[in-house]
C-alpha cells in the first residue's frame, strides 16, 4: 500500500480504465497525482479473473475501431494485443428456435437487411439523436423480422433494451463504429489495466489501492482536502471523480443541490446477468454469435479471435440484457442463459472447464436516452458549482459508450485540470 504525501496537485478517485487514463495524462503533464482505489485490485469492470486456466472478463467486453478507447490507448502507447470478431454467421433466436442470416430469411427480408446494414455508415446520426430508435425503425424498416434483428443489434451496441427511450443517433453511431471492427483483447482486459497502471507509475503517479475516500472537503466552493475512511487527510488543488454519480454525490456535502445531484437523479443505469463458460471442445464450433429476437439475449465466442485461456479452452459469454432492473430473479436468469446454451451448444455441459454466473451486474451508469439526446446526464467533466472538481465516466459527455465514454471523458477532465492547476 502506497504511502501518501501531505499534498498533491490532483487526486483521482477510482482505479478503473477511466481513472487510470486520467492519471496517465495528468502525471505526464508534470502534475503530482495520487490515484485512490477502494478495492484491493485495480480495474473495476475491466478486471479479468483466471479460473482453471480460463481468463474471464466480467461478461463480454470489446472495443470498437474508431472509438475513443482504442484511439487513446494508441496515443498513450498502451495498446494491447488483440483480434477481431467474426462478421459472419449471425444467428437469431426466435420462439426458442434458431433463425440464421441469410438462409432462413425470405429474399425480401434479406434484401432489406442488406440495405439497412450496408447503408448504416451513411446515416447522419447527429440529426436523429433526439429520436428514439423505435420511432426511427417504424419509419424506415418494413419487415417485422428485420426490425427484430435490428433491435437485437441495437441492444448489443448499447446494452439497452428500451427501444422507446434509446437515442437513435447514439445507437446507430455505435453501429457505425462496430462496422469498422470489433476488437477483443488478448489475455483479457486486465492487460489493458496493467498497461495503463504501468504507464501511470512510470509517469510518477502514486497509486493506493484499498483506500476508500470518505469526503471531498470544500472551502469557499473550492476543493481543498481529501478525507479517507481511515482518517488520513491531505490537501489537493483538484479532484477527478472517476466513479458513478451516486458515489460522487456521497462524497460531497450538499451535492443534491448541485448539478451532480441532478445528474445522479437523471441517470438511468443498465444491468445484465452474465454466464461465462470455458469449454474444452465446442459441440458446434461454427456457432460463434447469436442474439435473441424476442428475448434480450446474447451469445458469443470471444476466444476465436484472441487467447483467453492457458490450456486451449474456448471461452463463451452468454448474457441477458436486464435494462434498468437492478434486482431480477437471479435463478430465473441463470436458467434462461443455460437454456440458450442448450439450444446453441447441446452437450456443452460435458466439456466444461470453468464457469461463472454473475447476476445483476452494473454494466453502465446511464443508457443514453432521448432525454439527453444520446449523451450522458453530465454534459462534461466540469462541476460548475465547485472549482477544482471534475467527473469522468460512462455517464459523462456524448462520446461513445462504456470504455469509450469513460476514457474520453477522463482525457477531457485531465485537460481541464491542466488549465486550472
Amino acid at each position: 500500500m502506497a504511502g501518501l504525501e501531505n499534498r498533491y496537485d490532483v487526486a483521482v478517485i477510482g482505479g478503473g480504465l477511466t481513472g487510470l487514463t486520467a492519471a496517465v495524462y495528468l502525471a505526464r503533464s508534470g502534475k503530482s497525482v495520487v490515484l485512490l482505489e477502494k478495492d484491493s485490485r485495480l480495474g473495476g469492470l475491466a478486471q479479468t479473473e483466471q479460473m482453471n486456466g480460463a481468463l474471464f472478463n466480467l461478461g463480454p467486453h470489446a472495443m470498437y475501431e474508431g472509438g475513443a478507447a482504442l484511439r487513446i490507448l494508441r496515443e498513450l502507447d498502451c495498446l494491447p494485443d488483440g483480434g477481431y470478431a467474426s462478421k459472419s454467421g449471425m444467428i437469431g433466436i426466435w420462439q426458442g428456435k434458431i433463425v440464421r442470416v441469410p438462409v432462413d430469411l425470405t429474399p425480401e427480408e434479406n434484401e432489406e437487411w442488406s440495405k439497412l446494414m450496408g447503408g448504416l455508415g451513411q446515416i447522419d446520426t447527429h440529426s436523429i439523436r433526439a429520436i428514439s430508435i423505435r420511432d426511427w425503425v417504424d419509419r424506415y424498416v418494413r419487415h417485422e423480422r428485420v426490425r427484430l434483428f435490428f433491435y437485437a443489434m441495437c441492444r448489443q451496441w448499447s446494452y439497452c433494451d428500451n427501444m422507446s427511450e434509446l437515442s437513435a443517433g447514439y445507437v446507430i453511431e455505435q453501429g457505425q463504429l462496430a462496422g469498422q471492427g470489433v476488437r477483443y483483447v488478448d489475455g483479457g482486459w486486465q492487460t489493458v489495466v496493467e498497461a495503463l497502471r504501468q504507464a501511470a507509475i512510470e509517469a510518477g503517479t502514486t497509486i493506493a489501492t484499498g483506500r476508500s475516500v470518505e469526503q471531498i472537503v470544500l472551502e469557499d466552493d473550492r476543493v481543498r482536502t481529501l478525507l479517507l475512511s481511515d482518517g488520513t487527510e491531505f490537501k489537493v488543488s483538484a479532484v477527478i471523480a472517476a466513479n458513478g454519480p451516486n458515489e460522487v454525490c456521497r462524497l460531497i456535502q450538499g451535492a443534491e443541490r448541485m448539478s451532480i445531484g441532478r445528474w445522479k437523479n437523471e441517470s438511468r443505469p443498465l444491468y445484465a446477468a452474465c454466464l461465462d463458460i470455458a469449454l474444452q471442445e465446442l459441440p458446434y464450433p461454427e456457432r460463434v454469435f447469436a442474439l435473441g429476437l424476442d428475448q434480450p439475449l446474447y451469445f458469443s465466442k470471444h476466444s476465436g479471435a484472441v487467447r483467453l485461456s492457458d490450456n486451449g479452452a474456448h471461452v463463451l459469454h452468454v448474457m441477458r440484457y436486464n435494462d434498468n432492473e437492478a434486482s431480477r430473479d437471479s435463478k430465473a436468469d441463470e436458467a434462461e442463459l443455460i437454456r440458450l446454451l442448450d439450444l446453441l451448444e447441446p452437450g456443452w455441459e460435458r466439456e466444461v472447464v470453468a464457469s461463472r454466473f454473475t447476476p445483476n451486474v452494473l454494466v453502465a451508469h446511464d443508457s443514453r436516452t432521448i432525454r439527453h439526446q444520446g449523451a450522458g446526464p453530465a454534459p462534461g467533466p466540469i462541476v460548475p458549482e465547485v472549482r477544482g472538481l471534475y467527473v469522468a465516466g460512462d455517464w459523462v459527455g456524448a462520446d461513445g459508450r462504456l470504455a469509450d465514454a469513460g476514457m474520453a471523458s477522463a482525457k477531457q477532465a485531465a485537460l481541464e485540470v491542466m488549465r486550472y492547476v
